[in-house]
């Protein structure tokens, strides 16, 4: 219907002077600007969720033709419903939880490292000759481990020396122990248990064991110095020698450490093994070294060692044997 054919006695004059001169092109733009499709807001599918099973709201009747409801508008569904950090979480190969490859496998090579986590460990080796009119060769290797906590230490060594002169052997033996104290209580007394093998291819026997137990008191027990006493019993038994039987003994102890400097120790332990039944049949073994940390290095020093072991009965060897060494001593 056009324009010029409504009566015109049908709208008021106030009405149709606006309309007569309203410019049909603004008409055109205004309706082209509503007719233009407008940007959806887009809800995630848990947002979607959350809306449908929250409680419905009531709009507006008022609310007609192109009027929107406030409640679609994206800023109020992101006021209403907040996103949470599932919806805008996003896994990226950076970061350490999105590669699940990315595990760490202990190799059956790095097991004894491991294992070695929190020990207190060394190697040592010392090696001296001479060539000409007196031909000889000397050799010593060891190692130590040991573990100290607050409630017990515990520790093993081994010790194996050759000599040879004139390419004769001379001197052959080893040793290794193992050594177990535990704190009682909250007092300064401890139990321990010892077990030691040595073997000698220049003395009467075979194989020498012996094993004792019993109780320790530290009168000092810090990080830089340590010093025990302890007694108890036990048994010993030299293997292939002309007594070959297990010999009760008692046991008399002192164990002494100390850091003298951040690059020298001291180090001390005297054992007595009498026997019950006669305490003039015994074995004295002592031990003495110093280490001396060399410069610039954080687990390399010397260490001068001594060794003293005596037996009243020898069985045909001499009673007495004195070992001391120059060794290059290395910790890891």
């Amino acid at each position: 219907m056009a324009v010029s054919s409504l009566p015109t006695s049908v709208l008021p004059n106030s009405v149709w002077d606006n309309f007569s001169s309203t410019d049909p092109k603004s008409l055109a733009c205004e309706d082209a600007d509503d007719h233009a499709p407008r940007p959806l807001p887009i809800r995630s599918t848990k947002t979607n969720q959350n809306a449908e099973t929250s409680s419905p709201k009531i709009s507006s009747p008022q609310a007609t033709g192109n009027e929107v409801d406030s409640d679609s508008s994206p800023a109020d569904t992101s006021e209403s419903h907040p996103s949470s950090p599932n919806d805008l979480k996003t896994v990226g190969w950076d970061s350490p939880a999105s590669a699940p490859l990315q595990t760490e496998v202990t190799r059956w090579y790095q097991y004894p490292r491991e294992w070695l986590k929190g020990w207190d460990s060394h190697a040592e080796l010392g090696l001296d000759g001479s060539d000409g009119n007196a031909k000889t060769l000397a050799m010593q290797a060891g190692l130590e481990l040991k573990l100290k906590t607050k409630v017990y230490t515990l520790g093993m060594d081994i010790n194996y020396r050759q000599a040879s002169s004139r390419n004769q052997t001379t001197e052959q033996n080893g040793r290794f122990n193992v050594h177990f104290d535990r704190l009682l209580g909250d007092t300064s007394w401890s139990a321990f248990a010892k077990h030691g093998m040595e073997w000698d291819k220049f003395k009467p026997f075979d194989l020498r064991l012996n094993l004792n137990g019993g109780f320790g008191y530290y009168w000092l027990r810090n990080k830089n110095s340590t010093f025990a006493t302890r007694f108890g019993a036990g048994a010993s038994r030299e293997i292939g020698a002309p007594i070959d039987n297990w010999i009760p003994e008692a046991v008399f102890g002192m164990e002494a450490e100390r850091q003298i400097t951040s690059r020298q120790k001291l180090k001390g332990k005297f054992d007595y093994f009498p026997a019950w039944e006669y305490f003039g049949d015994y074995r004295l073994v002592s031990d003495v070294s110093w280490e001396i940390l060399l410069d610039g290095s954080e687990n390399l020093s010397l260490k001068l060692a001594a060794t003293d072991r005596y037996d009243s009965t020898p069985q045909g060897a001499k009673p007495n044997d004195v070992y001391y060494s120059l060794l290059l001593h290395y910790k890891f």
